[in-house]
């Protein structure tokens, strides 16, 4: 019964937090990473077609292609983000390379009845970037987050090491093995630490990506109406590690201490997409898609790392690695777009897309999620993705520009994890050759309170008029991101 007890308690911190949500907001989220030409255009794609990476949004799209083609995208992402935190500020910054995506098409005359053209298609289009680092750093004179735990050992009616290692032994039970925590006679918690004083220092680091391998047909009708569908193999890998420290600001016993927990996350799923485009008239094209939800068998590992340090001795103590597997079920999409065309010259596009964050689910054959997706349930919403961009030909040259609005997934009026988007581009053809290029600089902000990133639990101490009050720990950030995106593009017959 004890083993029981133990792995439920393992799991429960890291499947029934805040954090552990925004963890299942990360590999729900879609912020679309295809060609050159989407990403010049803001993606607003969907009543588009002609382009790899419009697969992803309306697979209808694949029925406007004429030849068959091959593309390719590198890109080059580079990230900052500046935080505050008891009116510091602080940064951080990470650069990658990555692919965004590769496919083939290719294109079969068909000539029989309404059915002109078969299109087919295959490749990788990426779906998310999970690259970030940020940094918080500010001094704090009330209290320390050891503060926050012992009130949250003191809610449980946590009294001893044994307890406490059943509780949490990946977050707090290591503490008392460094000798941050130690539990009195009386059965009440006490601290080396100061309540105050403290140079307090948070970091978070982020790696991986999202991708989907597409299988799509598209068919064209009379030249007047497309429909498509696709079904995707989809996978991710995220690794996530944080870092906590406090250092004493004065002399003394207690010097500083540091815990970092490093997660895993791989997945692998499936979901189908289905769309169609319409030209009601020559001058104007209609879209609508609607994706699946995505399952994905997720498998996570962790561990976490601590270190203490006093003016007589060091100690250190690594938990054991803990492993799990669990299945997520993402929201479905829908997208409706509009393009207007004008002539040979260009056109205007537009794409608004619904998404519905609290409909995340993550399931277990042997625990009980009830509580985090009541918590999505209760936490996360609706929201709305506006897309919009143009595209003006010269001769064999095309000039681009777009903008992109994601909602925040707590809502649409909210700010919090709101992204835009501004990018321009241009393209070049050259006989069956075509090169494109774009530049995107997209930002978002966000904030959140630091303890509530390890407790639900709040540090309290007593203000000038001796009143107790709980510590204000919000960290507020904001992140830049500049991408400059490359497609080669060939037409094979």
């Amino acid at each position: 019964m004890k083993k029981v007890f133990l792995i439920i308690s393992i799991l429960a911190p890291l499947f029934l937090s805040a954090q552990d949500a925004s963890d299942l907001f990360d590999f729900s989220s879609v912020y679309y990473q295809g060609t050159a030409k989407g990403a010049a255009m803001g993606n607003a794609l969907g009543a588009v077609g002609s382009d790899f990476s419009a697969i992803a949004i309306n697979p209808a799209g694949l029925g406007l292609f004429r030849k068959s083609t091959f593309t390719y995208t590198p890109e080059f992402y580079a990230i900052s983000t500046e935080s505050n935190y008891k009116d510091a500020n602080a940064s951080d910054r990470a650069f990658k390379v990555p692919m965004n995506n590769i496919g083939l098409t290719w294109t079969a005359d068909i000539n029989e009845g309404p059915l002109k053209t078969v299109s087919f298609a295959l490749g990788i289009n990426r779906l998310n970037n999970y690259t970030f680092s940020s940094f918080a750093n500010g001094d704090n004179p009330n209290t320390s987050l050891i503060d926050a735990y012992m009130n949250e050992l003191y809610q449980n009616d946590i009294f001893d090491d044994y307890a406490l290692e059943d509780y949490s032994p990946n977050s707090i039970y290591p503490i008392w093995e460094t000798y941050l925590i130690d539990f009195d006679d009386d059965g009440s918690c006490s601290t080396p630490i100061p309540a105050g004083g403290l140079d307090q220092q948070y970091g978070v680091v982020k790696k991986g990506k999202s991708r989907e391998l597409s299988f799509a047909s598209g068919f064209n009708f009379e030249e007047k109406f497309f429909l498509g569908v696709a079904i995707n193999v989809l996978y991710f890998d995220r690794t996530k590690t944080t870092d906590y420290k406090e250092e004493n600001l004065y002399s003394g016993y207690f010097r500083n201490w540091h815990q970092q927990e490093r997660i895993t996350n791989s997945g692998r799923g499936l979901n189908a997409k289905i769309g169609a485009i319409v030209y009601p008239a020559k001058w104007i094209r209609l879209g609508a898609a609607f994706h699946s939800p995505s399952i994905y068998d997720v498998a996570e590992s962790w561990f976490t790392t601590t270190e203490s340090v006093f003016s007589d001795n060091n100690y250190s103590y690594t938990s054991p690695v803990g492993t799990y597997s669990y299945t997520l079920t993402t929201p479905y999409r829908f997208n409706a777009s509009a393009a207007f065309i004008f002539g040979n010259y260009g056109m205007i596009t537009g794409d608004y897309e619904f998404v519905d964050y609290s409909k995340m689910r993550a399931s277990s054959y042997d625990y009980n999620f009830t509580y985090l997706n009541d918590y999505i349930k209760a936490t996360y919403n609706s929201t709305s993705n506006i897309r919009i961009g143009t595209e003006w030909r010269w001769q064999t040259m095309a000039f681009r520009a777009g903008y992109a609005l994601y909602g925040s997934p707590f809502g649409f009026d909210k700010e919090d994890l709101k992204t835009t988007s501004y990018s321009c581009g241009f393209g070049y053809t050259y006989h069956k050759f075509t090169f494109d290029a774009a530049y995107v600089f997209s930002q978002r902000k966000n904030s959140y309170n630091l303890y509530e990133q390890y407790s639900e639990y709040p540090a309290y101490y007593r203000d000038a008029n001796n009143e107790l009050v709980a510590d204000e720990t919000k960290v507020k950030e904001t992140t830049n991101i500049n991408q400059v995106v490359i497609s080669f593009k060939f037409r094979l017959d």
